[in-house]
């Protein structure tokens, strides 16, 4: 059997690059069998580096949205477990490999969660995933304690209703939001500044996965949407300190030194 793997293992790159020579030509169908097959091989311990690559090269362009990105109501707690981390390790972490291979777990547990229920699961790279019902990333930082979710760069993400940016700044306490910055904001400019920012079309997917409830899967969607305007401001714009926001205008307020970006 592992013999037959290694040959598909093998093949799976030359049938790909005869598909398409540019990643940037690679579609979702593309990217859902290169899993497919990781999927296979870390079931069998065969997953190494090479698909690892492949998947990276392929499935950059083919993310799911934050909306795919919520498990069906008959998931095992497996899955949703793993789909938290993976989305927590997207949104904080610069890191493609521990993404990748908390990832891979995630895509396994939902993909055939009849098989799952270990107490005891481990990374390609050897590192323990979980233990008993508490979880941890391939870097060794914790996960999930209980009821508190972590990143992978050891911030608190969520604890009771309490919300954190993985920079430590809070979210999101009660029904009460804050940019990432920590200054208080309500939901409605926050999504509005959020999308002044970002790409139109990125902005609009999210959309979907945003209502101004507790529900648990719009907060993260919300959170990761501020994030990444802010990480993108920080890029265009040097360290943001204040984000004001009326009807009328949206001013960053930066660093005297960074004062040439300012709009």
């Amino acid at each position: 059997m592992k013999q037959a793997i290694r040959v598909v293992l093998f093949l799976l790159p030359l049938l790909v690059l005869g598909i398409s020579r540019d990643r940037a030509d690679a579609t979702p169908t593309q990217c859902r069998q290169i899993r497919q097959v990781r999927r296979l091989a870390i079931q069998q311990g065969l997953d190494d580096e090479n698909l690892a690559t492949l998947e990276a090269q392929y499935c950059d362009t083919a993310q799911p949205s934050a909306v795919e990105m919520i498990p069906p109501p008959t998931a095992s707690q497996e899955c949703l477990d793993l789909t938290i981390m993976t989305r927590l390790a997207r949104l904080s972490d610069g890191n493609n490999n521990l993404v990748r291979l908390v990832e891979s777990q995630q895509q396994f547990a939902c993909g055939l969660a009849d098989t799952w229920g270990r107490a005891i699961i481990e990374y390609p790279n050897g590192q323990r995933a979980k233990i008993g019902d508490n979880w941890q990333y391939p870097n060794g930082q914790t996960a999930k304690f209980g009821a508190i979710w972590n990143y992978p760069n050891g911030q608190t993400a969520k604890i009771a209703s309490r919300w954190y940016y993985p920079n430590g700044e809070i979210a999101k306490f009660g029904t009460r939001w804050s940019y990432p910055t920590g200054q208080a904001v309500n939901f409605e400019n926050l999504v509005t500044w959020a999308c002044s920012v970002i790409n139109r079309d990125e902005c609009a997917s999210r959309l979907l996965a945003l209502r101004n409830t507790n529900d648990f899967w719009s907060e993260i969607a919300t959170l990761e949407l501020a994030w990444q305007a802010y990480s993108q401001s920080i890029v265009g714009a040097g360290l943001v300190t204040q984000i004001s926001f009326s009807p009328e205008v949206l001013r960053w307020e930066i660093p005297l030194s960074c004062s040439a970006f300012k709009p």
